[in-house]
């Protein structure tokens, strides 16, 4: 399928990440339910007990219009990616600083959403940026992905998150888990199969989005 979101062509025309008035439909053209669902893989339950889902992707917005002169358009994926990797940073600096609060450092040191509140947030970010009504609808769909995610076998679970949530090429996939690509590739379609089924029995055709394509 032909990415919308293609690199800009000559003629200087701005990448569409750094475009305040592409900003949003960016934004929104992402799964962003399945973007949920990878951060909530990530968070420890000690973690999760002091930021949120939810915070972390505030953040990572924020930080990725920041930085956006840093990220050399090519596609919706690699954008996708790159959300990707800045949010695990994001985590990991949570996970720091839950430490050294444990160790009775500083205790000052949060989240950025929570310093400045999600109100404050989206003001910092270009008009058209998810809203925390659409958040909530977010959320409550990507509850669904982990609960279908959790119903299939480990090694399908793991290969399906790998490939269909974190985009990893599978051959990528492959040699992280230590077995065949021809074995990677029939445990993933196996994996995407069931999941697909699954998700359509509880969400319905009609509201499964993406992750059924």
């Amino acid at each position: 399928m032909t990415d919308p979101h293609q690199v800009p062509g000559r003629g200087g025309a701005t990448p569409p990440h750094r475009d305040p008035t592409e900003w949003g439909r960016l934004v929104e053209s992402l799964d962003i339910a399945s973007v949920f669902v990878v951060i909530g893989s990530w968070l420890s339950p000690k973690l999760r007990a002091v930021v949120s889902v939810e915070d972390i992707w505030q953040d990572t917005l924020w930080c990725s219009w920041r930085d956006r002169e840093q990220h050399e358009w090519q596609n919706l994926s690699a954008w996708r990616r790159w959300l990707l990797s800045i949010a695990r940073n994001r985590v990991r600096d949570a996970g720091r600083t839950l430490g050294r609060r444990k160790r009775g450092g500083d205790a000052n040191t949060a989240a950025f959403s929570v310093l400045a509140g999600d109100e404050s947030v989206s003001s910092l970010l270009p008009p058209g940026s998810t809203t925390p009504s659409r958040v909530v609808g977010f959320r409550e769909r990507a509850r669904a992905m982990e609960q279908v995610l959790a119903t299939l076998e480990p090694d399908l679970r793991t290969i399906v998150q790998l490939r269909l949530f974190e985009e990893t090429p599978t051959r990528e996939i492959a040699e992280q888990l230590g077995i065949p690509l021809s074995t990677a590739k029939e445990r993933l379609l196996r994996g995407v199969t069931r999941y697909r089924h699954r998700l359509r029995q509880l969400l319905g055709s009609e509201h499964s989005g993406d992750q059924l394509s």
